[in-house]
């Protein structure tokens, strides 16, 4: 069996309980939480015993979130984050991170579907548009108290679709009573009750529509998906886009 790995959660919300209780899955241990808005774990980075930590996973906000990066690094701790909002200030990281010493793995979406989707639409998509018949959009919808919108899972598919397109180089996501160019496309958002998450991909043509749908049923992917990240970063250094490793993450998965 492998070693169990001990892990700081830095926030404690939805994300951050779902992590806790699926933890044991992946023989991991949430031995610390931190969260300032919950009395019980408002507590400062100094009190945290770091000797007994081997990885963070960190889903707070956009505003809060370097800073928690910062304090990590520095205290040599890999640090997983699904905090989405901040990846245009992804450059301020390189002042902060040594990639030969620090480890930083960020993403839109931790889930294993969801990461499984970006390559189905990536491909699906490829082939789709050689043919140069069909037209496309994107839909997204999550809960009422959803942050982003569009949400960062979007932005991810949006320039999935027009990296495979010839004719298409932009993405609207409000239309604001204007009428949609030949190289626009739309990807529109819905938030409503409690929806976890529902992404779909549409190719329509005047003769057929093709649908891709990814729809999750709970946050239980998203939460194995940061735990898996979280030990693939024991043996990895430098700043990665979990889309981009998540093949070596899940190759060696055991539940």
């Amino acid at each position: 069996m492998e070693n169990k790995i001990n892990v700081l959660l830095v926030g404690y919300g939805k994300m951050g309980q779902i992590i806790h209780e699926n933890a044991h899955a992946v023989n991991a241990e949430i031995v610390s939480i931190i969260d300032p808005f919950l009395p019980k774990y408002n507590i400062a980075f100094d009190a945290i015993d770091f000797s007994n930590i081997d990885v963070a996973i960190e889903f707070t906000h956009p505003e809060s979130c370097l800073d928690n990066f910062k304090k990590l690094l520095n205290k040599n701790i890999p640090v997983v984050t699904g905090t989405t909002g901040w990846f245009e200030k992804i450059d301020v990281l390189s002042k902060i991170i040594n990639p030969e010493i620090h480890t930083l793995i960020y993403g839109a979406n931790y889930s294993i579907g969801m990461n499984l989707f970006y390559e189905i639409v990536n491909n699906a998509a490829g082939l789709i548009n050689q043919t140069g018949l069909y037209d496309f959009y994107g839909l997204e919808s999550h809960h009422r108290q959803e942050a982003d919108s569009p949400s960062g899972t979007a932005k991810v598919l949006s320039d999935i679709l027009l990296d495979n397109s010839k004719n298409k180089d932009k993405v609207i996501y409000d239309m604001n009573n204007k009428q949609l160019e030949k190289n626009e496309f739309t990807f529109s958002a819905i938030r409503a009750g409690h929806i976890v998450g529902y992404h779909e991909i549409g190719f329509d043509s005047d003769f057929d529509e093709i649908k891709l749908i990814h729809n999750a049923k709970n946050r239980k992917g998203f939460a194995l998906g940061a735990l898996f990240a979280a030990k693939y970063a024991l043996n990895i250094k430098g700043i990665l886009n979990f889309k981009d490793i998540f093949r070596d993450v899940i190759k060696n998965i055991i539940l």
